[in-house]
């Protein structure tokens, strides 16, 4: 569900805030690029999270037409949930929704689903 994913991605981003504020206390020497493993570890950490939630739901949304066996998919009011989540700074942050549609489109060529976007 929403509330999960998004707990998830905060908690993930307050993980990252804390070790961005603790990265000038790490040990000296041999450069920056090891002061600041840490912090790339937990950036690569989320988007991984994001990448896999994104499949997950995609391949559920998928596996549900194939069940039902439909023929098209019809995605309906993208085009205002994109404005919207443009116009909210929180929510444009944390939520992918073109890698989503991307995702879905991907596999549901594969499946043999024509997608329709409205």
């Amino acid at each position: 569900n929403k509330e999960e994913f998004l707990h998830r991605r905060l908690a993930i981003q307050a993980a990252i805030y804390r070790v961005k504020k603790a990265v000038a206390f790490n040990r000296g020497g041999h450069g920056r690029k090891r002061k600041r493993k840490s912090l790339e570890d937990y950036r690569h950490q989320e988007r991984k999270y994001i990448d896999y939630k994104l499949h997950v739901y995609s391949r559920m949304l998928i596996d549900l037409c194939v069940k039902h066996e439909a023929a098209t998919l019809i995605l309906v009011n993208q085009e205002l949930k994109e404005e919207i989540a443009k116009e909210d700074p929180f929510l444009l942050q944390n939520w992918s929704y073109y890698s989503l549609k991307e995702k879905i489109a991907y596999k549901a060529d594969r499946a043999g689903i024509q997608l329709v976007v409205e």
